[in-house]
């Protein structure tokens, strides 16, 4: 018996210490989309344009909609070209410490102009945290696969995410308060003819507070 007491007490010291630690974490769940606000709505279109120097168009645009089941809460987003046709299609699950993939599709033309989507596989699925360790970030990210082409070749995408700091900036003339996540990603292709190749991408991602 005095070894039950002593492992239910130092059971209890383990979760009241990982309790505390998830107290010390930041709570970012507001500087994601507003998924229960687009629950039995038409959704919402975000608008992003391009400020950079990168080739690419002006303007992209993203369809949003919030699902709730009885399960889980999901949000699917669209991403669509210059000329409104689906580039990609994808659904997160909506859980306590954050967003995961659940489901990504790629959409290529074919000779007759037809969008045919292309399955990736989810390997490692977290999007996007809503709690932050702000002493220690860590990455957060995930990786897909998929086959394209009639050679079958494999593409693997790794994306993450990590906290760098907080800052402000300024939508449709609104300045509101923002956190800025460090970007670190690669895309590397498997070709069984042409070999392999494995690119990497820096950069920045300033969000701001979600809009009522």
């Amino acid at each position: 018996m005095p070894n039950f007491h002593y492992a239910l007490i130092a059971s209890t010291i383990i979760l009241l210490a990982a309790c505390s630690g998830c107290d010390d974490r930041r709570d970012v769940r507001d500087y994601y989309f507003p998924v229960r606000e687009l629950i039995n709505t038409e959704g919402k279109v975000y608008a992003y344009e391009r400020t950079g120097t990168q080739p690419g168009p002006d303007t992209a645009y993203w369809y949003y909609l919030g699902v709730d089941l009885d399960t889980a809460l999901y949000l699917t987003i669209t991403r669509y070209g210059p000329d409104f046709s689906p580039l990609q299609l994808s659904r997160e699950e909506i859980m306590n410490d954050g967003s995961r993939l659940r489901e990504l599709s790629a959409f290529a033309t074919d000779s007759l102009g037809r969008a045919v989507p292309t399955d990736l596989e989810v390997i490692y699925d977290r999007t996007f945290p809503f709690y932050l360790d702000e002493a220690a970030p860590k990455p957060y990210g995930y990786r897909l696969r998929g086959e394209f082409g009639e050679r079958k070749a494999v593409t693997y995408v790794t994306l993450d995410r990590t906290y760098a700091g907080d800052t402000t900036t300024f939508i449709l003339g609104e300045e509101r308060p923002a956190i800025v996540l460090k970007l670190a990603g690669e895309v590397s292709e498997r070709d069984p003819e042409l070999g392999d190749i494995s690119p990497t991408f820096s950069g920045y991602e300033i969000i701001p507070v979600a809009s009522g």
